[in-house]
């Protein structure tokens, strides 16, 4: 199950997408007709894909790439589809969080292409921010919790329904003394650990 939001000032184009893309994953799509709403609905939930186009007829200065722009520190892949992106549009957007392209008019295979291409990058980036905490929190110079910390919180950033960010911050907790905060994630970790796993460094990550 996957939680995305479609923004697009079109009604008939939002229906056709939370159509194509619940035929595609086991998801429903939320909606939004302008930025400013979808700001609100990324304030209040934790969104694994978001779909936007660039222009919105009627507000000027919440376009595509402005929403973007706002979303930074979010992490969340953004899928473009609009007939009037430019590669310069692309190239302005894709320091604020991974992006891609889909032009209109497209097919329900090009659409699907597109989405997986996003959720696996996002995977790939949360194994490697991983692999970099674990390697962190077990090392012994000076420095390293902290940045293993900042590493954990963009992984918070990438996946919130996962609970490998808890276990790992429980664990960066214990080492600094801090046993009644470390056991707060432990207890996050262990509700969101819905096949009650656990985890131990090294493990393999299972896909969404």
């Amino acid at each position: 199950m996957i939680d995305v939001l479609v923004v697009d000032d079109e009604k008939h184009v939002r229906n056709l997408l939370v159509r194509m893309i619940s035929t595609a994953y086991e998801c429903n799509p939320v909606e939004a007709e302008n930025v400013e709403t979808a700001l609100k609905l990324c304030d209040r939930y934790k969104f694994d894909l978001i779909t936007t186009d660039i222009k919105f007829e009627n507000d000027e200065n919440l376009d595509g790439i402005e929403f973007i722009k706002r979303l930074r520190g979010i992490f969340t892949p953004v899928l473009i589809i609009s007939a009037f992106a430019t590669p310069e549009n692309i190239a302005e957007v894709c320091k604020y969080a991974p992006v891609d392209y889909l032009a209109k008019p497209f097919t329900q295979d090009e659409l699907r292409r597109k989405i997986k291409d996003l959720l696996d990058y996002k995977k790939e980036s949360f194994e490697r921010y991983l692999r970099e905490a674990e390697g962190l929190i077990h090392s012994n110079f000076p420095g390293d919790l902290d940045k293993a910390e900042q590493i954990v919180r963009t992984m918070f950033s990438l996946m919130p329904s996962s609970p490998i960010p808890h276990y790992l911050m429980a664990e960066i907790l214990e080492k600094r003394g801090n046993s009644e905060l470390a056991e707060r994630h432990r207890n996050a970790a262990k509700a969101l650990d819905i096949n009650m796993k656990g985890y131990r460094k090294g493990d393999e990550l299972e896909s969404d």
